[in-house]
């Protein structure tokens, strides 16, 4: 009866969601690849405890940087910093009545900067 069912359960049931490893996508260019957990894993290749180990590991001089671009917080060639600038500078968006000086990110090119 349960065997007849469109999804009928085994005694062995199938896992669900990637797996607790990261492998190198071999089925993509080495330049285009990335590293993957998921389900099921092909065997014969390295696996690693997060994927940017993987990254480190099987794609360390790639220089297109897929792989660490798949990172979900991927690193950036210019990071960007949180929080106002140490220098204020004028506000010359707003109306001169209404204007002061801010300390805002970022800072327009060309304006005078003063440490207060």
């Amino acid at each position: 009866c349960l065997s007849q069912l469109p999804s009928a359960p085994t005694m062995s049931p199938t896992e669900t969601g990637g797996l607790d490893v990261y492998y190198p996508d071999y089925d993509t260019s080495w330049a285009e690849a990335g590293c993957i957990n998921t389900r099921p894993f092909p065997g014969g290749r390295p696996t690693y405890s997060s994927q940017i180990a993987c990254c480190r590991g099987a794609y360390a001089g790639q220089t297109s940087g897929t792989c660490l671009s798949q990172l979900p917080s991927a690193p950036t060639m210019s990071p960007t910093e949180t929080g106002g600038l140490d220098v204020y500078y004028p506000d010359y968006d707003t109306s001169w009545a209404e204007a002061g000086c801010i300390n805002t990110r970022p800072m327009p090119s060309g304006r005078p900067t003063y440490n207060t």
